[in-house]
């Protein structure tokens, strides 16, 4: 991975530049030209899936294409309702795997919406569970696999490194490979959970005055 892409991966907004794609390659190019009328991801909890669907949403804007981002949870009958009525073209889903029975109904429902009106609509979904496991309608099951599916590989530890390197490079903080490798054994692989500690503990080091040390590493992580 090139350095300019793993320092664009720290800016906030989520955008196909600032996502590592490292072994995602076909998802992320299917993604950003809008390959697919029905897409569906899935993959491990903060695998990046959250950032890629709004990275979606986020592209279709900038072409100048109606778009929306919205969490399983907040699913109702005044969405359903605005898709209907066309106020949003490109629709991005989260989190489908723990939708209720009445979310479930209102996905399959917009699926029924786009499929049988003929309507130019975009449809993005996300899952942290295969569906062949998840609690799902089967007939919602059917809709989703009716589109392409794709399973969102995690980032090696190679590429964990790399990325915190940069990271930790470009906002000066002293933290060692040592001391790298060891939150990666012993804490998380999740990138955003892992630059939380690093700030926490850069913090504390700099406020107690102290070296960036395991044992710091160790009392940060069990608090």
């Amino acid at each position: 991975m090139a350095d300019q892409q793993l320092l664009d991966l720290f800016s906030q907004e989520p955008d196909f530049s600032n996502f590592i794609a490292a072994g995602n390659e076909i998802v992320v190019s299917g993604l950003q030209n809008f390959a697919t009328q029905f897409t569906h991801i899935y993959g491990a909890h903060l695998a990046g899936k959250t950032h890629l669907l709004k990275a979606w949403t986020n592209l279709a804007e900038a072409k100048g294409k109606s778009s929306v981002y919205i969490d399983v949870s907040e699913l109702d009958n005044d969405f359903l309702d605005a898709v209907k009525s066309g106020l949003y073209r490109f629709i991005a889903i989260d989190n489908i795997d723990l939708a209720s029975e009445d979310g479930q109904i209102i996905i399959f429902d917009i699926f029924n919406y786009i499929r049988l009106n003929h309507v130019d609509n975009y449809l993005l979904t996300s899952a942290c569970k295969n569906l062949t496991s998840a609690n799902l309608r089967e007939d919602l099951k059917t809709r989703i696999y009716s589109g392409m599916v794709f399973n969102l590989k995690s980032l090696s530890d190679e590429e964990l490194m790399n990325a915190l390197l940069v990271y930790t490079k470009r906002e000066g903080i002293k933290f060692g490979k040592g001391e790298l490798n060891y939150l990666l054994k012993n804490y998380t692989r999740n990138l955003g959970l892992l630059i939380a500690l690093i700030n926490k503990v850069s913090q504390i080091a700099l406020v107690e005055k102290k070296n960036i040390t395991i044992p710091l590493l160790k009392s940060c992580m069990v608090e």
